[in-house]
C-alpha cells in the first residue's frame, strides 16, 4: 500500500515536471517565425517659406515654415514641468503615458544618439498595447507625438534628422498568442545623424561651441532680472543672426545654423531663443501657426511664448530682425516691434496652430496676456 502511494506521488511529480517543460518549450517555440509586424518613421518639419511682413524700411523676401497634424488630448496649457537641469519641457506634458515612455527613452539615451546608430530597445514595454485593436497605430501615432514633443522641447539635439528614425515593431507568435518587442533604430541599417554630421565626434564639436556660447550668455546676464535676460538674449540674436534667404542650407533650422554659422529661418531664431532661455532657466516654448505680413500674404511661421511674472508673451525675434532692401539702419523701435506683446496686438498677424509635423501631432498653447508687458 505505502508503494503504491509512493509509486503515485512519483507519478504525479513526473507528469508535472513533463507539463511544465512542455509548457515552456511551446512558449518559446514560434509558430510563425520572427517577422517584422510594421514600421514608422518620424517626419522633419516641411519647409515652405516665404515673406517677412513688410517694414517701414522695407524687407526680402524669407521662408517661414509649413506644418501639418493630428490632436492630442487636452490638458493644462500652463503645466510646464521642470528637469534638474533647467529646462522647460512644455510639450513633454501633452503627451499620453505611451508617448512619454517613448520621450524618456529619447531623453535618457542621447548621450548614445550621438553615434547615429544606436538602437533604443523597449523590449515588451508595448506588448499589451500592441494586442489591443488598433494598437500598433496607436502606438505610431504616439511614436510622432513624442518626436514632435521632444524636438520642440530640446533644440540643442539638432543633430538628428528623425526621418531616418524608425520605430520596429517585432511579433513572434505560438498557441498561447502573440509577442511584441519594439525598438526604434536607424533605417536600413544607417545613420540618423543629419547630414552636417559624421560621427559623435562632429557632434560633440558642434555641442561644445554652442555650450560656449551657452555659458558666455549665462555669465553676462547673471545679475539681471528676468526681464532684462529675456531682452539681452533677444537683441544679441537680432543682431548676430541674419535671415536665410537662400534656404538651402543644412541647418538654417536649427540652433547650430542660428549661433554658429549665424544664418537659418524662422525656426533657427525660435530654437535658438529657447535654447537660451533655458540656460537662464526662464520658461520658453517654441510656437509654430501662420504669419501675415502687412502686404496680406499668410504663410507658415515659427516663434515663441515667454513667461514672465507667470504670463506668457509672444516674441518673434525674426520679424524684429528685418531685412533692408537697398541697406540702411533700421530705428530700434523696428527691432523691438514683436517683443513681449500680448494677444490684443500679436495676434493680428500670428496664428498659432500647433501643427507641428505631417501626420504628427497638434499642441496646445498657453493663453498669451491680453495686453504687452509693461
Amino acid at each position: 500500500m505505502k508503494n503504491n502511494f509512493l509509486t503515485f506521488i512519483i507519478i504525479v511529480l513526473m507528469l508535472g515536471i513533463i507539463g511544465g517543460l512542455a509548457y515552456f518549450v511551446l512558449s518559446y517555440m514560434d509558430i510563425d517565425t520572427s517577422n517584422v509586424l510594421s514600421f514608422v518613421t518620424g517626419t522633419n518639419e516641411v519647409s515652405n517659406e516665404t515673406i517677412k511682413p513688410l517694414e517701414p524700411t522695407g524687407s526680402s523676401s524669407n521662408t517661414l515654415l509649413a506644418t501639418q497634424a493630428s490632436s492630442v488630448p487636452s490638458i493644462n496649457s500652463n503645466n510646464t514641468t521642470q528637469s534638474s537641469n533647467g529646462k522647460y519641457k512644455y510639450y513633454y506634458d501633452q503627451l499620453n503615458d505611451t508617448a512619454k515612455k517613448i520621450y524618456r527613452k529619447v531623453e535618457t539615451n542621447i548621450e548614445s544618439l550621438k553615434t547615429g546608430t544606436a538602437v533604443l530597445d523597449f523590449g515588451e514595454e508595448f506588448n499589451s498595447l500592441l494586442n489591443e485593436e488598433n494598437g500598433a497605430e496607436q502606438l505610431n501615432i504616439a511614436y510622432q507625438a513624442a518626436l514632435d514633443a521632444f524636438g520642440l522641447d530640446y533644440p540643442e539635439v539638432f543633430y538628428l534628422d528623425v526621418t531616418k528614425m524608425v520605430l520596429m515593431i517585432y511579433s513572434k507568435t505560438n498557441i498561447f498568442g502573440t509577442k511584441y518587442t519594439v525598438d526604434i533604430e536607424p533605417v536600413s541599417g544607417g545613420t540618423y545623424l543629419s547630414s552636417s554630421f559624421s560621427s559623435k565626434q562632429d557632434v560633440d564639436n558642434a555641442l561644445s561651441q554652442l555650450e560656449s556660447i551657452k555659458a558666455d550668455v549665462v555669465r553676462q546676464t547673471q545679475n539681471d532680472d528676468q526681464y532684462s535676460k529675456v531682452k539681452k538674449i533677444h537683441d544679441v540674436l537680432v543682431d548676430y543672426i541674419t535671415y536665410d534667404s537662400s534656404m538651402q542650407k543644412t541647418n538654417t533650422r536649427n540652433i547650430y545654423g542660428a549661433l554658429i554659422e549665424k544664418s537659418v529661418v524662422c525656426e533657427g531664431y525660435a530654437e535658438s531663443f529657447k535654447y537660451l532661455l533655458d540656460a537662464v532657466g526662464i520658461p520658453c516654448i517654441e510656437v509654430v501657426g501662420t504669419g501675415t505680413n502687412s502686404q496680406g500674404e499668410t504663410e507658415a511661421h515659427a516663434w515663441n511664448y515667454v513667461m514672465l511674472n507667470n504670463t506668457w508673451y509672444a516674441v518673434d525675434v525674426t520679424w524684429d530682425d528685418p531685412t533692408v532692401i537697398g541697406g540702411g539702419t533700421l530705428p530700434k523701435s523696428a527691432k523691438t516691434r514683436y517683443f513681449l506683446k500680448g494677444e490684443d496686438n500679436f495676434n493680428k498677424t500670428h496664428f498659432p496652430s500647433g501643427e507641428v509635423s505631417d501626420g504628427g501631432s497638434e499642441f496646445l498653447y498657453p493663453p498669451l496676456s491680453k495686453e504687452d508687458y509693461k
